[in-house]
């Protein structure tokens, strides 16, 4: 098959379409890879992978897997260090402070709790173990305390 074609000056030449043949193995329409995309493609799933068993591993072995669902990792969760504590361990501060009474760790509230408990993560890291330790000398990461007693504070102060 010819085509005729024009230039830029308006003589015209008579040009032979040529076709690709495809090469023999390759599927139209899919795109060769490199092995260097190719590798990164993999380690993308298997990081990936990783995400969803280490998730679930956590899940599964965690003493409240509820936790897991709304308090952040840098509070510690994942490490078991988050757990409810009773009103009576805290002191309430101005300024939506909190004293932990175990330690005397003054804290700022965390966020609030959805079910109107009073929850306080604190971990120590044992390099010897290499577990974090969960005790109540611990340092404080995070306080989540329900509404209910900010609105009570208010009210009182």
């Amino acid at each position: 098959m010819s085509h005729l074609l024009t230039t830029l000056e308006g003589t015209s030449y008579v040009r032979e379409a040529t076709s690709k043949t495809p090469r023999s193995g390759v599927i139209s329409g899919l795109r060769r890879v490199s092995a260097v995309q190719a590798l990164a493609m993999l380690a993308i799933a298997a990081v990936a992978g990783l995400a969803v068993v280490g998730v679930t591993f956590a899940n599964e072995y965690h003493s409240n897997p509820w936790l897991l669902s709304w308090i952040p990792a840098y509070c510690c969760v994942t490490n078991d260090c988050c757990w409810e504590v009773a009103e009576k361990d805290l002191d309430s501060l101005p300024d939506d402070k909190w004293q932990v009474k175990a330690t005397g760790q003054v804290r700022e509230r965390t966020n609030w709790s959805p079910d109107g408990k009073f929850y306080r993560c604190a971990c120590d890291y044992d390099s010897s173990a290499g577990l974090w330790i969960r005790h109540i000398g611990a340092n404080t990461r995070c306080l989540f305390v329900p509404m209910r007693s900010a609105a009570l504070k208010m009210k009182a102060g």
